[in-house]
């Protein structure tokens, strides 16, 4: 276990973290407390999701994720957006990912007595609006090009119809980023470094199918270029 690990197990407040709480295989998923990635692309895609949010009074027994799966092999990552004390993070395993149906709306649920329970902050549990995720479709790991199917995560209700949506990206330093999508633009000409930055889309009254957002921009440190695609299938089925 790294230095690093023991802080966050301690900040965690549970006496027997040191074996409960650390990222580990848990049945079909994996989840815990892990270090953020050494690496990945210059711009990181750490959410596909309906912009969607149910609120709870207490911590609910089971979180939920819901998607439309419109192809095979899909890997969901489910993180902390912004990590302070700890960084959570859950990702399916391929025993859970083989039960998944593609061209059908698939539901991944998972207990919040095992890790989230454990993990507070200002005198709050880790909750639903803490975290991001997105089903990767192809690939397990982030890259600039992506295939992804928005995600819903709830407790209870899903939402009824998925009409907008939010994607979060983590840029690896300040940048001006430029997003556009069916003849759409949205510029913002300051991203800070290594923090989430979230675009919204909505898409009601738009066909079902897929759809490309493409990504261009340079870092604000070097003028170097950044290029990315987000590929993702819009399913009014939540």
């Amino acid at each position: 276990m790294t230095r690093r690990e023991s802080l966050l197990l301690l900040g965690a407040g549970c006496a027997s973290a040191q074996t409960n709480l650390i990222y580990q295989k848990r049945g079909r998923y994996s989840e815990g407390i892990r270090t953020a990635p050494s690496t990945g692309p210059s711009l990181d895609l750490i959410a596909a999701m309906g912009d969607y949010t149910e609120p709870y009074r207490q911590l609910p027994a089971q979180f939920r994720a819901r998607f439309y799966l419109p192809g095979p092999k899909p890997h969901l990552t489910i993180r902390e957006i912004q990590p302070d004390v700890y960084f959570y993070w859950l990702e399916s395993l391929k025993e859970e990912e083989e039960r998944w149906q593609a061209g059908r709306v698939n539901v991944f649920e998972w207990p919040t007595g095992t890790v989230i329970r454990s993990l507070t902050g200002k005198g709050q549990s880790l909750g639903l609006a803490d975290l991001a995720a997105v089903v990767r479709l192809g690939r397990t790991s982030p890259a600039m090009e992506e295939t992804v199917a928005p995600v819903a995560l709830y407790h209870s209700q899903p939402p009824q119809t998925m009409e907008t949506y939010r994607f979060i990206f983590r840029p690896s330093e300040r940048m001006r980023l430029q997003f556009e999508l069916g003849g759409e633009r949205q510029v913002f000409p300051r991203v800070m470094g290594a923090q989430p930055h979230s675009v919204t889309w909505n898409f009601r009254g738009r066909a079902e199918g897929w759809h490309r957002m493409v990504v261009s921009g340079y870092a604000l440190e070097n003028n170097s270029a950044v290029a990315a695609s987000v590929r993702f299938y819009h399913s009014r089925r939540a």
